[in-house]
């Protein structure tokens, strides 16, 4: 390991951080559907989507329900608080 000598005055770069879903544009009772990519499961995709709205829900305060949608392929994602 190499340790390099301490800088000043070196500014933070921005972070481009996106959002990959609309969780922070949705109010109480919106609701997004998700669907599937191709060779994508749907089981995989409620893995990912509902543990990404909860993570964001209990980051910000808010409250959101993941449900599979069997007729529109995908999950269905509801703000409810």
């Amino acid at each position: 390991m190499k340790i390099g000598n301490i800088e000043t005055k070196i500014e933070i770069p921005a972070v481009n951080s996106k959002n990959k879903y609309p969780w922070p544009q949705m109010e109480v009772g919106d609701s997004v559907l998700v669907q599937l990519e191709q060779g994508e499961s749907l089981y995989s995709l409620k893995r990912k989507v509902g543990p990404a709205a909860r993570y964001y829900g209990d980051k910000t305060g808010k409250k959101f329900k993941a449900l599979l949608d069997h007729d529109g392929n995908g999950v269905r994602v509801w703000r409810i608080e």
